[in-house]
């Protein structure tokens, strides 16, 4: 992921974050959503985060009901390969040689 600018200066990892929705079963991460705030002002709360990133995901034809949320920064996921989230569901491990992803990927 390139870093990103903003009127001319570079945007800091603090101002993004991401919103990851898997599946508990196998921590298999079935969508990712991120969204970055240029403004001091405002922002997102997690919880509109998350419906953001459940939204998006049902737009791309997947089932949200049975899937769990993991908020991270956006270093957590940045030049990493494949990831997945751990079986306590607090953190991302890389993904099994082999796995497929099946991730799709928006941000607002």
């Amino acid at each position: 992921m390139k870093a990103q600018y903003f009127e001319g200066k570079p945007v800091g990892d603090e101002a993004s974050r991401v919103c990851l929705l898997f599946d508990p079963k196998d921590g298999r991460v079935v969508h990712a959503h991120g969204v970055t705030v240029l403004q001091s002002v405002g922002g997102i709360s997690d919880a509109e985060l998350e419906e953001r990133a459940r939204a998006h995901a049902q737009h791309f034809g997947k089932k949200v009901a049975d899937l769990q949320a993991l908020h991270v920064p956006i270093d957590a996921i940045r030049n990493v390969g494949k990831l997945q989230v751990n079986s306590s569901g607090d953190g991302l491990m890389p993904s099994p040689q082999g796995a497929r992803s099946r991730t799709s990927c928006a941000t607002a």
